[in-house]
């Protein structure tokens, strides 16, 4: 029981961390360096929570096909505010 509350613990710290980290003044090119806390929270989920390194090779398998695939959504995400461009508008 006690390993499930410090890993509960390092997912509220996680938290507090990436939350703070959204109240910096960061440039668009910095503002991917927010997701590390994420990726943090979603090894601590996968190793404290879940297990996996008890399962069959399968579900490690699985595991790492969606971590990959998570790691694809974040990219995509993050490329939106990085590639945005914002064009002044002049009143007529």
């Amino acid at each position: 029981m006690g390993k499930l509350v410090l890993a509960w613990l390092a997912l509220l710290a996680l938290l507090g961390l990436e939350v703070g980290a959204s109240f910096l003044p960061l440039g668009p090119s910095a503002r991917p360096l927010i997701l590390i806390p994420a990726l943090a929270m979603l090894a601590v989920i996968v190793t404290a929570f879940m297990q996996v390194g008890r399962g069959p090779l399968v579900v490690r398998l699985f595991v790492a096909a969606g971590v990959v695939w998570l790691m694809i959504l974040l990219a995509l995400g993050s490329l939106d505010p990085l590639t945005r461009t914002m064009y002044p508008v002049t009143h007529l």
